[in-house]
């Protein structure tokens, strides 16, 4: 009785908030608290032998590291990311490309989006001279929520319609009060294996369809939704913030003196449907005259689901470095990718188009690529 009594109230109060704004979106969905751990391990490799030419042609790849894990509540959050590459020619390392940062955000009010934060950027790569590492402080503007417990129960709808146990979409209040509910998965599975807390939480979400609609939920849909809500992989994010502050250089990575730098820094979050994400960053580091002397950087991705095992990546990285009395270095990459899933790994065919500052033209690489989520 009491836990129908708290859902009873958590639908109405989903109720009365769309009654102000209206159909419900991905990104209207808040969580109090937001978590996130990923660690992927890539790797391309490429081999090309032309026979009008002696010996090996191409015979090059890379491997590669994501880490990140970030948390976001009411008061204080966190923001840890770790990425390293390593290139090889004929299986010898000759490139090694390493980042990694570490931020911790504290709002000045409960809830609300205004924050100070600190952190500490490290970064190699080949060819400098040394370890790149700046402290900062500044202050911030902005939030991120996971939104993907309300993708899940818009993927349950979907299932629902497929299998014709419902013949239109449901109520808003009632895919919210789903979503609010698919949230508390960590209250399902204390004390519980996984596999009996998505039976708990399934039966809880066939009551909200039940109460909404009046249907009958055969067994084996109950069994697909238990496998939606045990489904891993398809994290959904929304939000943006702006940031900005003061650095110091600990280790000037060219080897010269260690100054004081203006940090500027935009990041935002889109999920327009259950099966789509996409993620854009802007950044800006330089001295006080940052008009003579900067490093510009953009980041904008984005990911199709095409199916339950394949999707479909788009990646475009922009930097352009300014020094003193120099025209602006630019270098720009471009690449896409069709990627397919088995098991905890992802097969990928790619596409990468690339130019650098001093190249005449762009390159064309086409690339078959292995990856593996560890967490």
């Amino acid at each position: 009785m009491l836990k129908r009594a708290v859902v009873s109230t958590m639908v109405g109060v989903a109720l009365v908030g769309l009654s102000v704004a209206g159909a419900v979106t991905l990104c209207d969905y808040r969580q109090p608290r937001t978590s996130l751990t990923s660690l992927w391990l890539t790797g391309t490799y490429r081999y090309f032998e032309d026979p009008a030419t002696p010996g090996v042609d191409v015979n090059a790849g890379r491997i590669g590291l994501d880490h990140t894990r970030f948390l976001d509540s009411p008061n204080f959050g966190y923001t840890v990311t770790a990425l390293g590459e390593l290139g090889f020619v004929n299986f010898v390392p000759k490139t090694i490309t390493a980042q990694a940062a570490h931020a911790l955000r504290y709002y000045f009010a409960s809830g609300e989006p205004y924050f100070g934060f600190g952190g500490i950027q490290l970064g190699y790569a080949t060819g400098q001279p040394q370890l790149g590492a700046t402290v900062s402080l500044g202050a911030g503007y902005g939030r991120f929520a996971n939104v993907t417990p309300l993708a899940k129960a818009l993927r349950i709808q979907k299932l629902l319609l497929a299998r014709k146990v419902i013949s239109q979409d449901l109520p808003d209040d009632y895919l919210l009060a789903m979503g609010n509910e698919i949230g508390k998965w960590a209250e399902y599975a204390a004390g519980k294996t996984r596999e009996q807390a998505a039976k708990d939480l399934a039966a809880a979400l066939v009551v909200l369809v039940q109460r909404a609609t009046k249907a009958t939920v055969d067994p084996r849909t109950v069994l697909a939704v238990e496998d939606v809500v045990l489904a891993t992989g398809q994290e959904r994010y929304c939000g943006w913030a702006v940031q900005g502050g003061l650095g110091y250089e600990l280790l000037d990575p060219t080897g010269g003196s260690r100054d004081v730098v203006l940090t500027l820094s935009a990041d935002a979050a889109f999920a327009p449907t259950p099966e789509a994400q996409l993620l854009l960053r802007a950044a800006a580091e330089g001295p006080f005259n940052i008009a003579n002397e900067h490093t510009l950087s953009f980041t904008a991705s984005y990911e199709q689901e095409l199916g339950p095992t394949a999707a479909l990546q788009g990646k475009v990285l922009f930097q352009r470095r300014k020094a003193p009395g120099e025209a602006p270095a630019d270098s720009i990459t471009a690449s896409g990718q069709l990627s397919f899933t088995w098991g905890k790994a992802q097969i990928g065919i790619g596409v990468a188009l690339a130019k650098g500052p001093t190249a005449p033209g762009w390159s064309l690489d086409l690339n078959l690529s292995l990856a593996m989520k560890v967490l």
